[in-house]
């Protein structure tokens, strides 16, 4: 006897983020970025993220743009 049953209008579960290739604003390297699964949302509202550039070491700073999903990075003041 089966105890399960089919639960309508159920939401699919979520797709992954994609990968997006950024470049660093101070040398140029490329690297690839994925967004968290988890996002830290910031006071403003914006997916934020700070790292930093494996190639340079610069301090990374960027937001999600709401509008296309693309990271905006910037490179923070040392």
């Amino acid at each position: 006897m089966s105890h399960s049953r089919v639960i309508p209008d159920r939401a699919e579960p979520g797709q992954p983020y994609s990968a997006q290739t950024v470049a660093c604003p101070g040398c140029g390297a490329r690297f690839v970025f994925c967004r968290s699964e988890h996002p830290f949302i910031d006071a403003s509202g914006f997916e934020s993220y700070t790292f930093a550039c494996e190639e340079c070491g610069a301090s990374l700073s960027g937001v999600v743009d709401p509008f296309d999903d693309v990271l905006l990075i910037t490179k923070m003041a040392a």
